[in-house]
């Protein structure tokens, strides 16, 4: 049977929900699209993140995340390996890759857990300290998502904040995507 011919809008959005309603009439695009378009988002959000973070600090989008992971944790900024990889939603060996590569840096340091004998924290360095407050203001200033770089309104990006934490929250409420890759 022939193929027929595909309508290019211009748009990825626009081709994806064109090209899955013209192939599967029967769903709702309601039930399939933002979770579609969510993962879009983020793997640019990610890439766009990830290209500005090697050419600002040398590191990875992930290895920023887990420097705000630390930062945000207030205190002495320090963190159990576990906590970073749930946070994260990654792989203990992952987060050991990670902070080998920023402890290599100066970024972090792991000390002995005085709860755990036998476990250690991850601590955020002066230096770690002073990078994730550099990068937070840099996504603040001029991130993808930035005022300045999407046709959001204010209203409409506090909106999208509420939305998706609203989301977050029944994800995370679900036992059954409890975040853990262990």
């Amino acid at each position: 049977m022939a193929r027929t011919s595909k309508t290019i809008t211009g748009s990825p959005a626009q081709d994806i929900a064109a090209s899955w309603a013209r192939e599967r009439p029967d769903l709702d695009p309601l039930d399939y699209l933002l979770p579609i378009y969510l993962i879009r988002i983020g793997r640019i959000v990610d890439r766009v993140g990830d290209r500005k973070w090697q050419r600002l600090f040398g590191l990875s989008a992930s290895e920023i995340r887990l420097l705000f992971a630390l930062r945000r944790s207030g205190g002495d900024y320090a963190l159990r390996p576990t906590d970073l990889f749930r946070a994260l939603l990654i792989t203990s060996g992952a987060i050991t890759k990670k902070v080998d590569h920023l402890a290599a840096a100066g970024l972090v340091k792991r000390r002995p857990d005085p709860a755990d004998k036998g476990g250690f924290l991850i601590h955020l360095t002066a230096k770690g300290k002073q990078v994730a407050d550099q990068a937070l203001e840099s996504l603040a200033d001029d991130s993808i998502l930035a005022k300045n770089q999407t046709s959001l309104t204010r209203q409409e990006r506090k909106l999208m904040i509420k939305l998706c934490a609203r989301l977050l929250l029944d994800f995370e409420a679900n036992p059954e995507m409890d975040g853990s890759f262990e």
